[in-house]
C-alpha cells in the first residue's frame, strides 16, 4: 500500500481483527473478519521461489524448511580413503565405504545437525540400501561432534569440505556398537583389521544393513 506508515493489529471481542494505520498523513481503522485475517497472513507467507545458489560438488539431494529458514544438504562423500585419527593414532589413508552425509544449515550458515549413513554402491536411488554406520559418534544418522565447533559456511557449495573437517577431529569411543557390524570388534580391533583392506571389503565382509533406504535418510527430520 502506497505512503503506509505503520499497522498494528488486535483481535476483539467478536473474535475479528481491527487493524490501524496511517496512510501519508490520515489515519485509519478497518475491522477484519478473522477467517480472513488468516488468509491474507498464510498466502503472504508463502515461498513463491528459492534460490540455493551453487550446491556443492556430490549433493544428491536438497530440502528447505521455509517457516525456520533450515536448509537440508545431502552430499555423497565420493572419496574411498581418508586419514583417520582414533585417540592419538593416525590411520593414513584408511579405506571408507560409501559414505553419505546430510547437513542441516541454519540461515546464518551454522551448521546444526549432522546426519551420516552408509549406502550400497551402484546407481543411487530413492531405494538404495542403506547401511549401519560402522564407525564411532553416530546414533540413529546423527553424528556428535562433542565439543568440537563446525564452521559456519557462508554459501552452501562451502559444505563440500565439511566431511574432511569431520574427518581431521580425532575419533574416540563414544557410540560405537560391536553389533553395527559382522566383525563384532571392540572399536581399535576393527580399526586395526580394516587398514590394510579396501572399500569392497566393507561390503563383503563387514557391513549390516538397516532396513532402510535413501529415501528415509533424506527425508528424515
Amino acid at each position: 500500500m502506497k505512503d503506509l506508515i505503520g499497522m498494528s493489529f488486535r483481535i476483539n471481542n467478536e473474535l475479528n481483527v481491527e487493524a490501524d494505520y496511517t496512510v501519508g498523513k490520515v489515519k485509519k481503522h478497518k475491522i477484519i473478519d478473522i477467517n480472513r485475517f488468516c488468509d491474507i497472513v498464510s498466502k503472504s507467507s508463502e515461498v513463491t521461489e528459492c534460490n540455493t545458489g551453487i550446491l556443492p560438488a556430490g549433493c544428491i539431494a536438497y530440502r528447505e524448511a521455509p517457516k525456520t529458514f533450515k536448509r537440508f544438504v545431502v552430499l555423497e562423500l565420493k572419496e574411498r580413503r581418508m586419514n583417520l585419527t582414533y585417540e592419538k593414532t593416525m590411520y593414513r589413508d584408511f579405506p571408507l565405504p560409501r559414505l553419505i552425509y546430510g547437513f542441516w544449515v541454519d540461515r546464518y550458515g551454522k551448521v546444526t545437525s549432522v546426519k551420516v549413513t552408509v549406502a550400497e554402491n551402484g546407481k543411487l536411488t530413492e531405494n538404495t540400501i542403506l547401511y549401519e554406520y560402522p564407525f564411532s559418534n553416530v546414533s540413529d544418522y546423527k553424528m556428535c561432534t562433542g565439543s568440537n565447533q563446525l564452521p559456519t559456511v557462508k554459501c552452501l557449495a562451502q559444505l563440500e569440505r565439511m566431511p574432511y573437517y569431520i574427518f581431521s577431529m580425532p575419533d574416540n569411543n563414544d557410540l560405537y556398537r560391536k553389533y553395527n557390524t559382522k566383525l563384532n570388534m571392540e572399536y581399535r580391533d576393527l580399526l586395526e583389521y580394516l587398514k590394510d583392506k579396501d572399500s569392497d571389503f566393507y561390503y563383503s565382509d563387514v557391513l549390516v544393513q538397516n532396513g532402510e533406504t535413501l529415501s528415509d535418510f533424506i527425508n528424515r527430520a
